[in-house]
């Protein structure tokens, strides 16, 4: 769906897959999957109940609050985006080395730098033995 070249079979793995093997930046890859999942719901709360009742004199909907939407003190519906936590505060876990696992990782490596393990985003898949 993201790429054709791309084996891979869900949402995440082609997100990893992006940002790992192509380089591409965190801003330019696809939502996570529950975020797909909370679109996916509002856009059939729409459809479904909005639009299959707009001829409808007086429609009955379900809460808005089922299918992907939040409200905050008697205020306006909002999008509820996703499950998971900002980026921004798990952007750590988005560190990740260019290391080899021919030569493993030492001083240069990002993630020896932040004190932090490899992981699978990184070039060496956190299999790299550190030296």
């Amino acid at each position: 769906m993201y790429d054709r070249t791309s084996t891979s079979l869900t949402v995440n793995e082609a997100r990893k897959d992006l940002f790992t093997r192509k380089g591409r930046s965190i801003e330019n890859i696809p939502p996570t999957y529950g975020a797909l999942v909370e679109h996916t719901k509002r856009v059939a709360y729409q459809a479904g109940y909005c639009w299959g009742q707009s001829r409808t004199p007086d429609p009955t909907l379900p809460s808005p609050a089922e299918w992907g939407w939040t409200r905050s003190a008697n205020g306006p519906w909002q999008p509820y985006w996703t499950m998971l936590p900002e980026a921004s505060k798990a952007i750590q876990q988005l560190i990740k080395c260019g290391c080899k696992l021919t030569s493993g990782c030492r001083g240069h490596c990002k993630c020896v730098k932040a004190e932090l393990k490899c992981t699978s985003v990184c070039s060496c898949s956190g299999d790299s033995e550190r030296d």
